[in-house]
């Protein structure tokens, strides 16, 4: 313990010496450094003397009172409100162009719905066709099912369609069960190998 103490106090005396030197020589670096600029600060302060003779005070405020007198001669800005009038002609003009618009708009919406109804008809149209030709005996029994009851029978496909498409999205989750199921296996496998 003695000895930190001892060192501590070497270290602060040390420490005395270094600052008592700081503080004798920084007086004379500045001194020296004053004499070699001394020439350099009196020139700069020789030139701010001219200059601020050079401006008369007098004369600056005089500028500046004239300057103000002819500001408050200004006139102040007035607002000014735009109004814009559409004529008859102009008027008639933009409810025209648009109801042009709103009808090529709908005129063009409604070709794509037909375009589309079309192409689902001529689907639904080669289709029968297939079935013409590749089971007449079912064709013949569907024309001749449509000739005698058309409601019973457009009902029975109805429900018959109702039921293909229930089958169809059970499979559909089916298939989806067995990829998630697959999907979690192939999971617990990797989690597996990892240990």
């Amino acid at each position: 313990m003695e000895e930190k103490v001892t060192m501590l106090e070497e270290l602060i005396q040390g420490f005395i010496q270094r600052i008592t030197i700081v503080e004798t020589e920084i007086p004379d670096f500045l001194t020296s450094f004053l004499q070699q600029y001394k020439e350099t600060l009196d020139r700069i302060t020789s030139r701010i003397e001219t200059a601020n003779k050079r401006y008369d005070d007098k004369k600056i405020q005089q500028q500046m009172d004239e300057l103000k007198a002819v500001v408050s001669r200004v006139p102040t800005v007035m607002g000014v409100k735009n109004y814009h009038h559409f004529g008859a002609w102009s008027k008639s003009l933009i409810i025209g162009v648009v109801v042009a618009f709103v009808v090529t708009a709908g005129s063009f919406g409604a070709t794509l719905y037909l375009n589309h109804q079309n192409d689902r008809l001529n689907e639904e149209t080669y289709n029968l066709w297939l079935v013409r030709a590749m089971y007449p005996e079912t064709a013949e029994a569907i024309l001749t099912g449509l000739k005698n009851d058309p409601n019973a029978f457009i009902a029975k496909a109805e429900k018959a369609m109702e039921k293909q498409q229930i089958i169809t999205a059970a499979k559909a989750l089916a298939d989806q069960a067995d990829k998630d199921q697959k999907t979690a296996r192939d999971n617990l496998k990797k989690v597996r190998s990892a240990k």
